[in-house]
């Protein structure tokens, strides 16, 4: 048993390598490696799957960077878009129907995809200890792999620089390394002390809805 145990361990950690050196041929390649990203959709050239630009996800890509650029919060962003029922990624998990989330909506505004730059290996997943829950951890940018693949583009220049001047005017207007959101919560919350006051007994922070004497 304990030898078996030793040479599966072995095969898996093998596997895998066979595996992430796989992809990595088709990174660079310019081809798909797995997974899906919204504006896009699988398109198989012979052999060979590539990605291909969604027509009507993009125009949603296009709009949803549109009014982050204007000063749009992820809320509003988030609210307008359900309120229109516009066709999210894909269903959240324990809700019964689907619906945009904040997550998506700051995951796409970082998305160097849109402005046709296709990165891999910026992160891998490791196991943590005596569970079975799969955690991210960064890679250095020495490993990335960077491919320009301009037919990919759905956001101008112009456009996704004046969003990420945005974020990076949100981390240093709020202070934050990595701010969470478009916006720190209080700069769209009718409360003035909101995310900034905290109880001085347990330290947690009062909800947006919750108002202040």
């Amino acid at each position: 048993m304990t030898v078996h145990g030793l040479v599966d361990s072995l095969y898996i950690k093998e596997l895998a390598k066979k595996t992430h050196r796989g992809l990595q041929g088709r990174a660079l390649q310019g081809l798909h490696t797995g997974g899906r990203c919204f504006g896009y959709e699988s398109v198989r050239d012979g052999d060979v799957i590539r990605y291909g630009v969604n027509g009507e996800e993009a125009a949603v890509v296009r709009r949803i960077f549109e009014m982050a650029a204007d000063g749009g919060s992820l809320k509003t962003i988030t609210k307008t878009l359900n309120s229109e029922h516009v066709p999210p990624p894909r269903k959240r998990a324990g809700k019964k129907d689907a619906t945009w989330c904040h997550n998506a909506i700051r995951e796409m505004l970082r998305n160097e995809l849109y402005i046709g730059r296709q990165i891999w290996n910026r992160s891998r997943y490791v196991k943590q200890p005596g569970t079975n829950k799969r955690l991210r951890r960064m890679r250095s940018t020495s490993e990335w792999i960077i491919v320009e693949k301009p037919e990919l583009r759905i956001v101008d220049d112009g456009l996704w620089d004046r969003v990420q001047q945005r974020i990076a005017w949100a981390n240093e207007k709020y202070n934050y390394g990595n701010c969470p959101g478009l916006l720190h919560r209080a700069s769209t919350s009718l409360n003035l002390l909101t995310g900034f006051m905290k109880c001085g007994v347990c330290g947690n922070k009062p909800h947006n809805r919750e108002r202040t004497g």
